[in-house]
C-alpha cells in the first residue's frame, strides 16, 4: 500500500473506531436517533449513500483535532459548529419544517468539509498549502455556521408569546442561511473541484525546486514553480496581419502606456496560438527577454485561484498567503514584461459574485505600468474596469483558403480535392482544419468526407474528448458558459437562428417578438452575440456555419417555436409577390432564403396537406424568379415530394410547369422545352386534368418557341391556348396570349396583325383589371408603334406600361419598359436620355441577374456611344454585351430588346 493510501485508510480507521464507540456515547447517539434520511441528501461530498451519525462521527474527530487538527487547524472550528448545529435538531421547537431542510444543506456541506480534511490527510497538505480562494470560503462559512448556531439556540429556548413574536425574524434568518449555505455548496464545485485543487499542490512538489532572486529582498530563496514559458508555434499561417497589429499595439504604447489587448472570438479560432507567436515574436524577446509569462486560466474558476497561478508563473508562490499580492506586484513592477492571461474567459465568466473580483483582480495587474497585458478569451466582451487599448484587436475570424490550404498540407503531407472540400465544409475553422488534417495522416480524405456527410462535426475528433481533440467539445464548452446558464433562452433562440440560413434581419425583430412571444430575443441576442456564437453581418443575426451544425444534431429548437416558424413562413410564402404593398414585398425579400429552407424541410417530411405545401411552393417560387433566384432545388423535390406521396396529377403538372419557366428563365431552353412538354403530355393523357392548367402549360411552351426563334411553333402553340381561354371564357388569360401573339406577328413582320392583338390584348386586361397584364400589353403595344415608327404613341405606351409594372413590383417588365424608352429616345435622337433608360435597364436586369437582359442593355449602351461619337466606350459595351450573350447561349435578340 502507497503511503497516501496508507494515510487516507488510517483516517477512516479512526473514523470506524469512533463511530462503533459512539453506541456508547449519549451525544452521539442523540444525533444517530434523528430521522434525517440519508438518501434524500445530495452527493455533493460524496457521501449521498453515508448516514448523519457517520458524518457527525467524522465532524467529531476533526473537532479534537487528533493528527489531522496539529496539520490542518482550520477545519476543527468548523467542524466543531457544524457538529453543534446538526445536534441541535431535535431541540428545535418552532420553524421545524423550515430548519430541516436547512439541515439538510448542513450536512451536505459537512460531508464536504470531511472530504477537505481527508484529502489534506492524504496528500500530506499543511494548512499554509491550502489555496487561497478555499481559505476565503471556509472563512466565510465559519462565519455562517456561527449565526446558525446563534439562531438554532433561540429556537430551542424560545416559548410562549416571545415565540410568537421572533417566528417572522427567524423564518427571515432560517432563508437568509440557506441561500449562503447553497453559495457555499456551488462555490465548492463539489469534490471534483477540490481533488484538483489538491492535485496542484502536489504536482507543484513533484518538480524541481529552483533558485530565484526575491523581488523584495537581497538573497535567493528556494521556491517551487511550473514553467509557464510561451514556445514559438510551429504551424502558424493565416494571422499575420493580427499578430503584425499586436506587435504594433505593443511597442506604439511601450514609452506611455503598456499596452492592453484582448484577443477574442470563438473557440478553435487559434487565439492561444496567436498569443504564442506575440509573446515568441524576435521584438518581443528583444524587448523583453525573460519577462514574458503565458498563464494558462483554463481550470481557474475565482480570483483566489488565478492569484495562486499567477504566483506559480512568477516563482513567488512559497511566500506568505496573505502577501501573495505584494509579492506579485512587486516582481511585475521590477521591470518591464509581458503577461498573457489564456483562457481568461474561465474564471470571468462566472456568477458576479466570483466575475466582479476576477475584475477587480485584473484591474490591479493592469495598473501596473511596467506590464504589458494580453488576455484571450471566448467570446466577444472584454472585461470590465480595465482601459484597454484603442483601436482594440478585431475578434478572431475564419481563417482564409490559401491559408487552411497551407495548415492541411504542413500537418498532412498532401492535399486533393477531398481535402478542399472538408475545409471548405468547417468553413476553415483553424481547429477543425487542425483536426482534419490530423485526422488525414492515417485516413484518406475521400473516406473523411463521406464520414463528414453521415455525422458532420461529430467526425472532426481525434483522440480524447477535450477542446483541443474535439471540435463539437470545443463548440460546447461555449454553449455551456456561465453567460449561456444566465439566459437558457439563449440556447433556444440558437435553435431558432440556425434554422434559418439568413437568421433574423434587424429589420425583422419585431416581427420575430411576435413569432416567439416567450422569449426575450434582444438579451438573447445579446448574450449569443458576446458568447461569439452568432454574428451581426449586413445586419443579419446568424450563427456560423459549424455552430449551425451543432445546434442543429443537438435538438435545441423546440416543437412548438419550429411550429411558429412553419406556420410564419408558410403565411409568408403564399403571399402574391405582384399583389403585394411594397412594405410586405421588401419583407417577403427580406425573407427568401429563410422561406426556401423551411419550404424544403416541410417538403421532405410527411406534410398531410398536400395541395396547401405545394401551392405555397409555386407561389413562392414565382418570387424568387421575380428577383432572379432561378434555382430548381424546390421544384425537383415538389415533383419527388408528390410522387413520394401518390399525389394528384394536376400538382404534378403544375411542378412540372413551373419547372419548365425556371429553366426558361434561366436560358435553358431546351430542358424547358422538355419539362414543359413532359407537362402537356399528362394534360392530353388525362382529359380530367383543367384546361385552364393545360392552357398555361401552352403558354409557356409558346413562349420556349420564341426565344428558339421558332416562330411558327410559337403561334400554332399560342392558338391552342387561345382557344382554350375562350372555352373557359377566361378574359385575364385571353389578353396574355394576345399580347404574346402580338409580339410573335412583331418578329414575323406582321404589323398590322400585331397591332390589332396588342389592342385586344390591352381590352382585355383592362376589363378584368389585371394590373401586370396590362403593364406586358402596353409593353407589345409600344414595340409596334416603334417599329412603325409612331414615336409618341410608343413613348406613351412605354410610360403605361412601366406605370403598372411598378405597381406590380414586376423588375423584369420594368427594366424591358426602360430598354424600349430607350429605343424610342434613340429614335428622336433624345441620346443623354436614351443613355439613362438603358443604364437604368441595366441596373434593374442586372438586380434580377438577367444575362440575356443585360447583354441586350449593353448592347443600346454601345448604340448610343457610338451615335456619340465616343467609339471607345462603344466598343467596351459592345464587348460586355458579347461576352453576356455567350454566357446566356444565345446570340443577340432582334432589335437588342429583351421579349417576355
Amino acid at each position: 500500500m502507497s503511503n497516501t493510501q496508507s494515510k487516507r485508510f488510517s483516517f477512516r480507521k479512526t473514523v470506524r473506531r469512533m463511530f462503533s464507540a459512539s453506541a456508547e456515547d449519549d451525544q452521539l447517539k442523540s444525533a444517530s436517533g434523528s430521522n434525517f434520511n440519508p438518501a434524500s441528501s445530495t452527493q455533493i461530498g460524496g457521501r449521498a449513500n453515508v448516514g448523519m451519525s457517520a458524518i457527525q462521527t467524522s465532524l467529531a474527530v476533526l473537532k479534537e483535532g487528533s493528527a489531522l487538527g496539529a496539520k490542518v487547524p482550520y477545519l476543527a472550528p468548523i467542524a466543531g459548529l457544524l457538529l453543534q448545529a446538526l445536534t441541535m435538531r431535535d431541540e428545535v421547537k418552532q420553524c421545524k419544517q423550515e430548519w430541516e431542510v436547512l439541515m439538510q444543506k448542513l450536512s451536505n456541506v459537512a460531508s464536504v468539509v470531511v472530504d477537505v480534511a481527508e484529502s489534506c490527510q492524504a496528500h500530506d497538505i499543511n494548512e499554509e498549502d491550502l489555496p487561497i480562494g478555499l481559505r476565503a470560503i471556509l472563512d466565510t462559512l465559519r462565519s455562517d455556521l456561527h449565526g446558525i448556531k446563534i439562531a438554532l439556540e433561540e429556537c430551542a429556548e424560545t416559548g410562549g408569546i416571545r415565540k410568537v413574536l421572533l417566528r417572522t425574524d427567524i423564518l427571515r434568518k432560517i432563508k437568509q442561511y440557506d441561500g449562503k449555505l447553497l453559495n457555499v455548496l456551488q462555490t465548492f464545485q463539489a469534490k471534483l473541484v477540490l481533488d484538483s485543487r489538491f492535485a496542484l499542490v502536489v504536482q507543484d512538489r513533484k518538480i524541481t525546486t529552483t533558485h530565484v532572486g526575491s523581488a523584495d529582498a537581497g538573497q535567493a530563496e528556494a521556491i517551487t514553480y511550473i514553467s509557464h514559458e510561451p514556445s514559438t508555434p510551429q504551424i502558424f499561417f493565416g494571422r499575420d496581419a493580427e499578430l503584425a497589429q499586436i506587435v504594433h499595439m505593443i511597442f506604439t504604447n511601450l514609452g506611455s502606456r503598456p499596452a492592453r489587448i484582448a484577443i477574442l472570438g470563438p473557440g478553435g479560432y487559434g487565439k492561444t496560438t496567436l498569443a504564442n507567436a506575440v509573446l515568441t515574436h524576435d521584438r518581443i524577446q528583444e524587448q523583453f527577454g525573460d519577462a514574458r509569462y503565458l498563464v494558462s486560466c483554463e481550470s481557474l474558476l475565482t480570483s483566489g485561484a488565478l492569484l495562486t497561478e499567477l504566483g506559480k508563473s512568477l516563482g513567488v508562490l512559497k511566500s506568505a498567503p496573505d502577501a501573495l499580492w505584494s509579492r506579485i506586484r512587486t516582481t511585475l513592477a521590477a521591470k518591464e514584461s509581458i503577461l498573457c492571461l489564456d483562457n481568461f474567459e474561465s474564471p470571468w465568466d462566472q456568477p458576479s459574485e466570483v466575475k466582479y473580483p476576477v475584475e477587480d483582480l485584473l484591474s490591479r495587474i493592469t495598473e501596473l505600468r511596467q506590464v504589458t497585458i494580453i488576455v484571450t478569451m471566448r467570446g466577444t466582451e472584454r472585461p470590465a474596469r480595465t482601459q484597454w487599448t484603442l483601436p482594440p484587436l478585431a475578434p478572431l475570424e475564419t481563417l482564409n483558403h490559401d491559408a487552411s490550404k497551407e495548415i492541411w498540407t504542413r500537418i498532412a503531407g498532401g492535399y486533393d480535392d477531398y481535402a478542399g472540400k472538408l475545409i471548405k465544409a468547417v468553413d476553415h475553422v483553424p481547429l477543425a482544419v487542425n483536426l482534419l488534417a490530423h485526422l488525414a495522416q492515417v485516413t484518406p480524405p475521400v473516406l473523411l468526407w463521406k464520414d463528414w456527410t453521415s455525422k458532420q462535426i461529430k467526425a472532426v475528433q481525434r483522440g480524447q474528448m477535450d477542446r483541443l481533440s474535439s471540435l463539437e467539445y470545443s463548440i460546447q464548452v461555449s454553449i455551456d458558459s456561465g453567460r449561456m446558464k444566465v439566459n437558457p433562452s439563449a440556447k433556444e433562440l440558437l435553435g431558432v437562428l440556425s434554422l434559418l440560413p439568413d437568421g433574423i434581419h434587424m429589420e425583422q425583430l419585431d416581427e420575430f417578438r411576435r413569432i416567439l412571444v416567450d422569449m426575450d430575443i434582444i438579451s438573447c441576442l445579446h448574450v449569443l452575440q458576446q458568447c461569439s456564437l452568432i454574428n451581426l453581418t449586413e445586419r443579419r443575426y446568424q450563427p456560423h456555419p459549424i455552430i449551425r451544425h451543432f445546434s442543429n444534431s443537438q435538438g435545441f429548437l423546440s416543437s412548438k417555436h419550429k411550429s411558429s416558424l412553419e406556420d410564419f413562413y408558410i403565411t409568408l410564402a403564399s403571399s402574391n409577390p405582384f399583389r403585394a404593398q411594397p412594405d410586405h414585398y421588401a419583407k417577403m425579400v427580406l425573407e427568401v432564403n429563410n422561406t426556401k429552407s423551411i419550404l424544403s424541410s416541410l417538403l421532405k417530411s410527411n406534410y398531410q396537406n398536400q395541395a396547401r405545401l405545394i401551392g405555397v411552393t409555386l407561389t413562392f417560387t414565382n418570387c424568387c424568379q421575380n428577383i432572379g433566384d432561378v434555382s430548381d432545388t424546390l421544384m425537383a423535390q415538389a415533383v419527388q415530394f408528390i410522387e413520394g406521396n401518390h399525389g394528384d396529377a394536376s400538382l404534378l403538372i403544375k411542378c412540372l410547369r413551373q419547372w419548365g419557366y425556371l429553366y426558361y428563365s434561366g436560358m435553358d431552353m431546351e430542358s424547358a422545352k422538355q419539362k414543359l412538354q413532359e407537362a402537356e403530355r399528362l394534360c392530353l393523357s388525362r382529359p380530367q386534368v383543367d384546361h385552364h392548367l393545360h392552357a398555361e402549360v401552352l403558354r409557356d411552351l409558346g413562349r420556349v418557341y420564341v426565344l428558339q426563334s421558332a416562330l411558327q411553333e410559337a403561334e400554332n402553340t399560342f392558338q391552342k391556348a387561345l382557344q382554350l381561354y375562350q372555352s373557359l371564357n377566361d378574359v385575364v388569360g385571353q389578353g396574355d396570349i394576345y399580347q404574346r401573339l402580338a409580339n410573335v406577328y412583331r418578329l414575323m413582320g406582321k404589323l398590322d396583325e400585331g397591332m390589332v392583338s396588342s389592342q385586344k390584348a390591352v381590352d382585355c386586361h383592362k376589363g378584368s383589371n389585371n394590373i401586370l397584364g396590362q403593364g406586358y400589353s402596353y409593353q407589345r403595344l409600344g414595340e409596334i408603334q416603334l417599329k412603325l415608327s409612331r414615336l409618341s404613341e410608343a413613348e406613351a405606351s412605354f410610360q403605361q406600361a412601366l406605370h403598372f409594372h411598378q405597381i406590380a413590383n414586376s423588375i423584369l417588365g420594368q427594366g424591358n419598359d426602360h430598354a424600349g424608352l430607350a429605343g424610342v429616345y434613340r429614335s428622336q435622337h433624345k441620346l443623354d436620355r436614351a443613355e439613362a433608360s438603358a443604364q437604368k435597364s441595366l441596373e434593374l436586369y442586372t438586380t434580377i441577374n438577367d444575362i440575356l437582359g443585360q447583354g441586350n442593355a449593353y448592347g443600346q449602351l454601345g448604340d448610343i456611344s457610338y451615335q456619340l461619337g465616343n467609339l471607345d466606350k462603344a466598343e467596351v459595351s459592345y464587348q460586355k454585351a458579347l461576352e453576356l450573350h455567350k454566357a446566356g447561349s444565345r446570340a443577340l435578340a432582334p432589335e437588342g430588346k429583351r421579349h417576355v
